[in-house]
């Protein structure tokens, strides 16, 4: 597909939703005419009503799918002059043809209640509806270019979010192939119970199945696999517990999002810890919120870092940039000293359940 057009609209979903609209259309205008008619004195039945405006709105469902590929077509046109020349002719051609079939339609199912021929019938609704059809065309083209619109906005947002995504797993990978490298010669029986563990890793986090919102009880498995090749490291100088409210499992978290911000705390605490590096993953729902913390009993954040605001490195920035495109200014993201020492990491995001999101 061109990412000049919007989703097409000859595939049978995209056209039900466009007679489906219309139909909505009609509705609303079989409601203002029924009160419209009675406050005059002469209410129509609801039959033909009903018949008259979806014999009108349905003429445009069929006229939709063509006026939009035109306007994707129009779109290659490079002079402003031609543009809209291509689009004035079309709408007038469109608004007489949209009209003929309207009053075709009228005629085959008997809705004149003056005696026509398909001719005439054809000829009358021309006349009558032709220059309202010139507007419905252009409120058309505009729905296409706004969809468009939406369509691109989206596929930017969705490369750079496949960009962060592409500069977060290579980092993380390269961080945990030199762990394990340490273990190669020393001991291979921990090297190899390491490498299993990150192709366990590996398997998940690539797998094509997993999307850009995964259960965050999935996101603890995929953590605790890093979480083990990072105890083999460092042993009893670092000790991760997880604190999880079981109604939290279920809730839809962004891929990837604790292992950077675990590795950080790892990398500042444990890597950096003259004793046993605790580290903590607490995960809890709060009403309509989802709040998670990763703390550790590292040396904390140093002031110079605090001033800067530059807190963290390539993970934590990723993290940041993801959380700001999925959620805006719906989230928060706090990485801040603890009040007994080292440093904790914040995360609120709207809760939303992930079983019940993906059914």
């Amino acid at each position: 597909m061109n990412d000049m057009e919007p989703p097409r609209p000859w595939d049978g979903r995209t056209l039900l939703l466009i007679f489906g609209a219309w139909t909505a259309v009609a509705l609303l205008f079989v409601i203002q005419v029924h009160f419209q008619a009675i406050a005059v004195g002469s209410p129509w039945p609801w039959e033909r009503l009903i018949a008259w405006q979806l014999a009108g709105w349905w003429s445009w469902a069929v006229f939709t799918p063509p006026v939009w590929a035109l306007a994707a077509w129009a779109l290659r046109l490079r002079r402003r002059a031609l543009w809209a020349a291509t689009h004035a002719v079309a709408a007038v051609l469109t608004a007489v043809l949209c009209s003929g079939l309207e009053g075709a339609v009228k005629w085959a199912v008997g809705l004149y209640l003056t005696p026509h021929t398909l001719a005439t019938g054809v000829t009358e609704a021309v006349r009558t509806y032709w220059a309202f059809n010139i507007l419905v065309y252009a409120m058309v083209v505009a729905l296409f270019h706004a969809l468009r619109a939406m369509r691109l906005e989206t596929q930017l947002v969705q490369a750079r979010l496949d960009a962060l995504a592409g500069q977060l797993q290579p980092h993380f990978l390269f961080n945990t192939l030199h762990t394990i490298s340490a273990f190669v010669l020393e001991d291979p029986k921990q090297a190899n119970r390491m490498i299993t563990r990150l192709s366990e890793l590996l398997r998940h986090s690539f797998s094509r199945e997993r999307g850009a919102l995964v259960p965050l009880e999935d996101e603890l498995a995929l953590l605790d696999h890093y979480v083990a090749i990072q105890e083999a490291r460092f042993g009893d100088r670092l000790n991760v517990t997880f604190r999880v409210d079981p109604e939290a499992a279920a809730a839809a978290v962004p891929t990837l999002l604790l292992q950077p911000i675990v590795e950080n705390a790892i990398r500042h605490g444990a890597a950096q810890h003259g004793g046993v590096a605790q580290i903590e993953i607490a995960a809890v729902r709060a009403a309509d919120r989802l709040r998670l913390e990763v703390r550790d009993n590292g040396p904390g954040i140093p002031a110079a870092e605090r001033r800067s605001g530059r807190n963290g490195g390539v993970g934590i920035a990723n993290t940041r940039a993801r959380l700001a495109h999925l959620y805006g200014a719906a989230h928060r993201f706090e990485l801040a000293n603890a009040s007994g020492g080292g440093a904790v990491v914040t995360i609120e995001i709207p809760w939303a359940d992930h079983a019940h999101g993906h059914r």
